[in-house]
């Protein structure tokens, strides 16, 4: 395994040449070896498209469009040449064993773990803050929760991070866990002791997946966590697109040691993922892995220097706050990525979301996301000094005016989680009915109910609907918070399972 970022930049990795772009290059030699096409796609590469995609795109694609060909181009699920290099290519630079290209995003990734990793019977540890995919996972294979409880952490108001100690002692009361997944960092760049709760899923014979969707930069350079791909991991699933220069909705589910079926991660993530994938996005991965390979540790330290000014700058406005290490050994946080900035604004009697609606409409400036209490800036290998300098002003001003002041008080999380009354997948392909809102409360839940963003479920299906749920629901709508999974988008109505 690879442990010092900066050999990636020497090519001392191996005899793998990290500047090669196999599958990029193949593409770019079938574009420009002209052929009559009577195979897809159905512009042919060579009809114009419409003069608002082109003004869209910047450019026409269509050329560049180009589908898997037998023996020409390789093919996403069954690889055996250039394809099949640029995964070789990441799993050595990401330091994996092996590596999946993903077309549907770390949503396919995740549900493609866990269908691995557990069957009907079976149970998966997972803390309640997972993203909804964890959930689609189960449904798919069949699988029960055992949920990690959240620790909220006072200030931040949410539960960031996972307790190794809580795994432990989740595994003494209860039998029959097939693999135990974790969010790391998550969407606040809070990241938990994952070699230590490897360790422990390991001692009881279950997998370790973590979904480190915002992490796919922390093998590039010392000066950040280390990636689960070096903490005893077995399936890390990462989003390329997130933190790199991959397309949106490029990712990769990395496999690491000999504890994980190969062949059944690969046959899942065939049945999972289209059978027609996009080159654009397989594309964007062999080039944006060559990328750090090549240059990443370089990167990455402008972009930590530009994250830790950002920091230091956001400090010295009068009530706002942006944490650090102030936050490690807390509500079992083991360490975070300083190249997501929380900003907590209730200091300056704002919420998060409107500071971000501010942000937005007046100084044209989109943040990651935001909840209650702050907002949330992801700094990449996108931004430079102007990027930053305009967050940082539009933050001063902000915080100088506060033209409209949030009194109310804040309503808390339940103290508990929902009862689950029968599994995700029986609740999801059960028959069900849709109730008024006010009516639902005591019934089983037939469908998701997940503020939005980041994504994290206040009800699964199978579970129990509350008063307490419905009124913290309330509470986040009336906030700004959007909501999604549900059928009926107003919440005039619930979906109940018919018992």
């Amino acid at each position: 395994m690879i442990t010092n970022p900066k050999n990636r930049q020497n090519n001392l990795t191996g005899d793998l040449d990290q500047s090669r772009m196999p599958y990029l290059e193949s593409l770019l030699a079938e574009k420009e070896a002209y052929h009559i096409s009577f195979h897809m796609p159905g512009h042919k590469m060579n009809m114009k498209p419409h003069p608002m995609l082109e003004q869209y795109w910047g450019g026409n694609l269509h050329p560049a469009d180009v589908v898997e060909i037998n023996g020409i181009i390789d093919y996403l699920h069954a690889p055996k040449g250039k394809l099949l290099e640029a995964q070789q290519l990441a799993a050595q630079a990401y330091g994996a064993d092996h590596t999946f290209f993903l077309i549907n995003g770390s949503t396919v990734g995740n549900m493609g773990a866990i269908m691995s990793a557990s069957g009907a019977g079976q149970k998966v540890m997972m803390p309640r803050a997972c993203h909804r995919s964890v959930y689609g996972g189960l449904v798919l294979s069949g699988a029960m929760p055992v949920y990690i409880p959240p620790d909220y952490h006072p200030q931040v108001g949410s539960s960031l991070a996972v307790s190794a100690d809580v795994v432990r002692r989740l595994f003494t009361e209860h039998d029959n866990i097939a693999a135990v997944h974790i969010t790391s960092p998550n969407y606040y760049g809070v990241l938990s002791d994952t070699a230590t709760i490897s360790q422990i899923a390991h001692e009881h014979g279950a997998l370790m997946l973590v979904d480190e969707a915002h992490g796919s930069h922390l093998a590039f350079h010392d000066g950040l966590p280390k990636s689960a791909t070096q903490l005893g991991a077995d399936m890390v699933i990462q989003s390329t697109h997130k933190t790199q220069g991959a397309l949106t909705q490029a990712s990769m589910l990395h496999v690491i040691g000999d504890r994980v079926n190969v062949a059944r991660v690969a046959q899942v993530m065939a049945l999972l993922q289209s059978s027609s994938p996009n080159s654009l996005l397989l594309a964007s991965l062999d080039a944006a892995r060559m990328q750090m390979a090549t240059e990443g540790y370089d990167l990455l330290s402008r972009v930590l220097e530009l994250s830790y000014y950002a920091r230091e700058q956001i400090a010295d406005i009068d009530g706002l706050w942006c944490y650090g290490d102030d936050l490690i050994g807390h509500n079992g946080i083991f360490a975070y990525d300083p190249t997501k900035l929380v900003i907590g604004v209730r200091g300056i009697g704002q919420t998060g979301y409107a500071v971000s609606d501010a942000l937005r409409h007046t100084y044209g400036i989109d943040v990651e996301f935001a909840d209650l209490r702050q907002i949330i800036c992801s700094i990449t290998i996108g931004d430079d000094d102007h990027t930053i300098n305009r967050l940082i002003s539009a933050l001063r001003q902000i915080a100088q005016d506060k033209r409209t002041v949030d009194n109310d008080p804040e309503v808390p999380p339940p103290a508990e989680l929902p009862k689950i009354a029968i599994s995700p997948r029986d609740a999801y392909f059960a028959t069900s009915r849709p109730v008024p809102l006010a009516q639902s409360v005591g019934e089983i839940s037939a469908e998701n109910i997940i503020p939005y963003p980041p994504g994290i479920p206040l009800v699964v299906p199978g579970e129990i609907l509350t008063q307490e749920l419905l009124d913290y629901l309330a509470y986040l709508r009336h906030k700004g918070s959007g909501v999604v999974g549900v059928e009926d988008k107003s919440l005039t109505t619930l979906r109940i399972v018919i018992q």
